[in-house]
């Protein structure tokens, strides 16, 4: 009894697990491989972002909406083939992201983690140098340059730069662009306008501070056309007598579409004394449009438009000797001269996209100085 209680209590399980042993070595079974799947949606034709984003199944809610919130000032509408894709390890999601043929973008939300990938080598595009001699359009055509990149030109400098009357001999332009007309960066030096930069990043296109091209007003409601009268004091042709005119008329083809010059809400659609056939819009900070002698009406009392929506046609209804478009503007009730808007831009890049942004612009210029071509 006195060795018993002279032996340490774990003696005996020593001795135990001592006699238990076996010259075989123990295997312990490896780490499996972790299970690496993926759900993605593939973007049709007129798809925006965030409906993309809220079809892929399986991811909260609250994910999707903060990788939506990550990209909401840059992506508006994909291109088809744009990809969502949610990547899984074990069944756990690891990264959201969004493919384009020319980035991909991730996002960890288990650390917050945003980043972008750029995919150049898959970017071959085509590079052209312009200088106006007559009009922009007859130097693309004596370029033998595909009409689509015009118009898509147009439409990028729409809030900058107006192609139907600012143009002069001299200016010049310089674009790269994919066969389709897509356009990757653009700088366009006028005599009247200056010099302004367009460059493609994410679908979206920013000068070279960050800044969106896009403002909150169009440079003209029209895409085409020549002014008649200005803002002032005019001999009226059918009153025959000095009156005041409080906008700007537009001579253009009958039927010509009539654009809202920014987001709004229709408060007036119908017949207005001279005016005849008008539209009239209300805009963000006290602004109102209107639009007179319409020869169609496209919109109603109470809906709301988009910048660049079609509102209605050019006509010449009402006090008028042929077609042209009556076009005024307001600020809190005080008529202002169209032509002398300034324009605020829309929200610049986010911060921490400025680097990423700024990578691509210089990939854009590199790729500029490779298939320069000289001025014919």
């Amino acid at each position: 009894m006195k060795w018993a209680k002279s032996v340490p209590y774990y003696l005996p399980i020593i001795l135990i697990l001592a006699g238990c042993r076996s010259d075989e070595e123990v295997v312990l079974p490896d780490n499996p491989a972790p299970k690496v799947s993926k759900r993605e949606v593939v973007a049709e034709r007129g798809d925006v972002f965030a409906s993309v984003v809220g079809r892929l199944t399986g991811v909260p809610d609250s994910v999707k909406g903060r990788f939506v919130r990550l990209l909401a000032d840059s992506v508006r509408i994909l291109r088809v083939g744009d990809t969502v894709r949610a990547v899984y390890r074990n069944d756990s999601l690891m990264r959201l992201e969004l493919r384009r043929r020319s980035m991909v973008w991730e996002y960890v939300p288990s650390k917050g983690m945003f980043r972008g990938h750029r995919k150049f080598r898959a970017l071959t595009p085509n590079y052209a140098e312009v200088e106006v001699k007559s009009t922009l359009w007859d130097a693309f055509m004596e370029r033998g340059l595909p009409p689509i990149l015009l118009v898509n030109l147009v439409n990028i400098f729409a809030w900058e730069v107006d192609f139907a009357t600012e143009t002069q001999k001299g200016d010049s332009l310089k674009v790269l662009y994919a066969p389709d007309g897509t356009v990757y960066y653009a700088e366009y030096i006028g005599k009247s306008v200056g010099r302004h930069v367009a460059a493609r990043f994410m679908g979206s296109y920013y000068d070279e501070e960050g800044n969106s091209v896009r403002r909150a007003f169009l440079r003209s409601p029209l895409r085409s056309y020549r002014i008649t009268s200005g803002f002032g004091v005019r001999f009226h042709p059918i009153l025959r007598r000095w009156r005041p005119h409080h906008g700007v008329d537009y001579a253009a083809p009958y039927g010509t579409p009539v654009r809202s010059v920014a987001n709004g809400t229709v408060i007036f659609a119908g017949w207005r004394r001279g005016y005849g056939k008008t539209v009239v819009v209300r805009h963000n900070n006290g602004y109102t449009t209107l639009y007179g002698h319409l020869s169609r009406i496209y919109v109603k009392r109470g809906q709301y438009v988009e910048q660049g929506q079609s509102i209605g046609a050019v006509g010449s209804t009402g006090l008028s000797t042929g077609p042209h478009l009556h076009y005024e503007v307001r600020h809190y009730g005080k008529r202002i001269n169209p032509l002398l808007i300034k324009s605020e831009p829309e929200k610049p890049l986010p911060e921490d996209l400025r680097d990423e942004f700024q990578a691509v612009l210089r990939e854009y210029r590199r790729l500029m100085e490779a298939r320069r071509n000289p001025i014919i």
